[in-house]
Formats: structure tokens, C-alpha cells, sequence
């Protein structure tokens, strides 16, 4: 699957874990991201339509990209695990 250009795609603010992120629901390219900004992808494990899981590349249940201005600390391994109120849209 082709990865798309972040600055050819909308994006939309959301709240992860406290942190307003932009989000979009395609495969962003990681070369296209801006210095100093941090990419994450994240994945919906019921497929219910809430972000579960967020790692720097997801493969099985994909559910969109984030990009943050910080990096977010791993729970395990590379592995950030969300909460159903850790995600929301702001917009």
C-alpha cells in the first residue's frame, strides 16, 4: 500500500493521552513528516472504532496517523496502550 504525503492531506485535531495531536486516517510517509515531529500509527482492536494501541508503524487494524510535537513514553516495547478515554476528536 502506498503511504501518502503529509502535506497533501487534511488532517483533524485530537486529544491522545492529554496531548492535542493532528490525525488522519490514511498511511502518512514517515520521509514527508516535519522535523521535530514525532509520527505514530494507531490501531482499533475491536474493531469499534477506538484506538487502542499506537506504535511508529501498525500492520493488522489499522486505524489511522498521528503526528505530536513530543514523543510519547512506550508502555512495552515501542508499544503505547490507550484507554477509551485516552483518544478523542477535537474538532
Amino acid at each position: 500500500m502506498r503511504r501518502l504525503n503529509y502535506n497533501d492531506e487534511h488532517w483533524q485535531m485530537v486529544l491522545v493521552k492529554g496531548t492535542e495531536c493532528l490525525f488522519n486516517d490514511m498511511r502518512i510517509d514517515k520521509a514527508t513528516i516535519p522535523k521535530g515531529k514525532y509520527m505514530y500509527d494507531l490501531a482499533d482492536g475491536d474493531s469499534d472504532g477506538i484506538p487502542c494501541r499506537m506504535q511508529p508503524g501498525i500492520l493488522v487494524n489499522f486505524f489511522g496517523t498521528i503526528i505530536c510535537d513530543k514523543p510519547f513514553v512506550p508502555d512495552e516495547g515501542d508499544t503505547v496502550y490507550l484507554d477509551y478515554e485516552d483518544f478523542g476528536f477535537l474538532e
